[in-house]
């Protein structure tokens, strides 16, 4: 996936930046927690440095869960170190980074199965041979 372009705004430090990001995801994680609301900070819309975004990568640390989604582009999505926080990215088909998400949640949004799809997947699998074979044996 490409690098997002960022404007520089070396006049802002990095590391006050940084912790102030580290505390908007502490308070959302805090949110979750107390009331199930998930949250996320939209990085690219924030006056980010290359330099900042590397820090706050640092920071956050890589987590044990990632994934891959390739649909109208390429989308990925890591957990960090800190469980329930999640650095999500998502390209465009020429690989532009479009977006740039920390979020807070259970489960990243991209990665939850919609009601129609499953709906559809539940007719594909019933309709599949093995399917019906094993319903007549049961």
């Amino acid at each position: 996936m490409a690098q997002p372009r960022l404007k520089n705004f070396n006049f802002l430090a990095d590391d006050g930046l940084v912790d102030t990001l580290l505390t908007e995801v502490a308070d959302l994680l805090e949110n979750f927690l107390a009331h199930g609301r998930s949250g996320s900070i939209d990085l690219l819309g924030l006056p980010l440095s290359a330099s900042c975004l590397a820090a706050l990568d640092q920071r956050l640390g890589h987590g044990e869960i990632s994934a891959t989604i390739r649909v109208s582009g390429e989308s990925e999505t890591r957990e960090t170190a800190f469980p329930g926080v999640w650095w999500t990215s998502h390209a465009d088909e020429a690989g532009r980074v479009i977006a740039m998400l920390i979020e807070v949640a259970d489960v990243p949004d991209i990665l939850r199965a919609g009601k129609a799809d499953m709906a559809r997947g539940r007719i594909r699998l019933r309709e599949t041979p093995s399917f019906a074979k094993a319903r007549r044996t049961a």
